[in-house]
C-alpha cells in the first residue's frame, strides 16, 4: 500500500504516505476506521492562539453523508490474511494501474492547493513544539 488518502467531495484533504523504509510504522496489516473529532482548538493548533474559537457557534456538530471507502478491505475474520491472496497479485491493484497514477498528479496539486488556502497548523512544520527532539520522522 502506498498511501492513505483523505476526500471531500472528491478533492483530497489528506494524504498519509508509506514510510516503512523510513521505520515509520504504517497500518497495513491492522484494522482500520475513521474517527472524526471537534476539538477546542488549543493555541498549539490554531496559530499561536490568533485563531480564536467563536463558542456563540456551539454547539459543534460534525455529520458525514455519502461516506465511502475505496479499498480492498478485510474483515476482522480474514486480519491476518495477506492482502494480496484476497485482494489480488501485488503490482495488480486498482491503485497501481498507469492511470491513476495520472489521476495522482492531478490530486497532488489539488491537495497543495488545499493546503496553501486552508491549512491553519501542520505539525510538521511546528519546530518550536519539537525543537528538543526533532520534528517526527514521518515529516521528512
Amino acid at each position: 500500500m502506498h498511501a492513505c488518502r483523505f476526500l471531500v467531495d472528491d478533492i483530497p484533504i489528506r494524504e498519509f504516505t508509506n514510510k516503512e523504509r523510513k521505520r515509520v510504522p504504517y497500518p497495513k496489516t491492522q484494522a482500520m476506521g475513521i474517527h472524526g473529532s471537534l476539538w477546542n482548538a488549543d493555541d498549539w493548533a490554531t496559530q499561536g492562539g490568533r485563531v480564536k474559537t467563536n463558542w456563540s457557534n456551539a454547539p459543534f456538530v460534525a455529520t458525514f453523508q455519502s461516506f465511502e471507502i475505496d479499498a480492498c478491505g478485510l474483515s476482522a475474520d480474514e486480519i491476518d490474511i495477506d492482502p494480496t491472496v484476497k485482494c489480488g497479485k501485488s503490482g495488480q491493484f486498482w491503485w497501481d494501474k498507469p492511470v491513476v497514477r495520472e489521476v495522482n498528479k492531478q490530486r497532488r496539486k489539488q491537495l497543495k492547493w488545499v493546503r496553501d488556502n486552508f491549512l491553519i497548523y501542520d505539525y510538521c512544520g511546528d519546530v518550536a513544539r519539537f525543537n528538543s527532539e526533532g520534528l517526527p520522522k514521518e515529516c521528512h
